[in-house]
């Protein structure tokens, strides 16, 4: 199950209860999404897009990516997985 939520949410969220990790995902399309692992939560919230609030948002730019979430909440583990990439 996929939690979805927008930054403003998000921002309160994790300033309310803490941020355990922020994970950056990279997609097979070149794209990333960014993950909030939120104490005393048992689901990873993404955060979504402004028009769609059910579907994670997708980054074209990994730096971008990690302002936001860093943005968002500044969290002592930042993990850029990235299993999903295609070798070259």
């Amino acid at each position: 199950m996929t939690v979805c939520a927008r930054y403003d949410v998000l921002r309160a969220l994790a300033h309310a209860s803490g941020v355990e990790q922020i994970t950056l995902w990279a997609l097979p399309n070149k794209t990333y999404q960014v993950s909030f692992r939120i104490k005393n939560q048992e689901h990873e919230w993404y955060l979504s897009t402004a028009r769609n609030k059910t579907k994670p948002r997708a980054f074209v730019n990994l730096g971008a990516a990690a302002h936001i979430a860093y943005g968002i909440a500044q969290a002592a583990t930042m993990v850029v997985n990235m299993t999903n990439v295609s070798p070259k």
